[in-house]
């Protein structure tokens, strides 16, 4: 199974918890990208969420500045793994598939182009349980 989604979005990294003193806990704070990917997600889940491996690609899609005009990749911050966590996160909340634990594989990239927003594929993979080949 092959699943997909585009979200015109910022990207931008999934927030640490912050403790606040007056409430005596940590609050999570949700940044405007990981809503925007999680509200897409629920409008086109599967009807059950996956519970097999998965491969996740994902493309990070920035504009590039007037100084880097023909780069190809945004070697800048925010930190790629940051980036995949508010991903995988929103797409855990909406639903699309079981848990994160889920993604045994990943591809992601951080990318200069003429829009910005991020591209999700999802694909399920086979669990070999006798060491053959994929």
């Amino acid at each position: 199974m092959k699943w997909a989604l585009f979200v015109g979005a910022r990207p931008q990294p999934q927030a640490r918890p912050i403790y606040v003193k007056k409430l005596d806990r940590f609050i999570s704070p949700k940044a405007d990208f990981y809503l925007a990917v999680k509200r897409e997600a629920k409008k086109c889940a599967p009807t059950e969420p996956i519970n097999k491996a998965v491969k996740l690609t994902v493309s990070f899609c920035y504009l590039p500045p007037e100084c880097k005009k023909y780069a190809v990749f945004n070697t800048s911050r925010p930190d790629l793994d940051n980036l995949e966590k508010a991903v995988m996160d929103a797409l855990t909340q909406a639903k699309v598939w079981r848990d994160d634990c889920l993604v045994v594989k990943k591809d992601s990239r951080k990318i200069y182009r003429d829009f910005e927003g991020v591209y999700i594929v999802v694909e399920t993979l086979k669990n070999i349980k006798d060491f053959g080949a994929l």
